[in-house]
């Protein structure tokens, strides 16, 4: 009985550790974002993580990106392959849209090895339900 019981818990925690991660938040410019978070003061209480996250939307021409958790604000980094995987999505030729995506990876420290991400919104970045301007109805 000790050894089925051990077997089904192997067998549990090693299915656990070989998924990968869905993690969902706002489509950035990493390169960007990043800038936005180094420059700002630290003394500084009332930083507005929406306006920076409206103000580094990506665009076609982006070449690096991040995602910024819509539940906590923290974000991740894409890897080289999660990058292209990016780029190859539909983005706006100018910076009037922010998109809101899933992504499926697993995430080490500040970094995500992505194997897929999608677009789940694209929202006009002044409008409605746009990060810090109030929810979509």
């Amino acid at each position: 009985m000790t050894i089925i019981l051990r077997t089904v818990c192997l067998s549990c925690l090693a299915s656990v550790l070989g998924l990968a991660g869905t993690t969902s938040g706002w489509l950035v410019d990493s390169k960007c974002y990043a800038s936005m978070l180094d420059n700002r003061n630290e003394e500084e209480i009332s930083w507005d993580g929406n306006l920076a996250i409206r103000y580094c939307t990506p665009d076609k021409k982006t070449k690096s990106f991040a995602v910024v958790r819509w539940d906590d604000g923290s974000n991740f980094n894409f890897n080289p392959a999660g990058n292209e995987k990016a780029a190859e999505l539909p983005l706006s030729a100018d910076k009037k849209f922010v998109y809101r995506v899933y992504v499926t990876g697993e995430t080490r420290r500040n970094t995500v090895e992505v194997d897929a991400v999608s677009i789940a919104a694209k929202i006009n970045r002044d409008g409605p339900g746009s990060p810090g301007l109030g929810s979509r109805r």
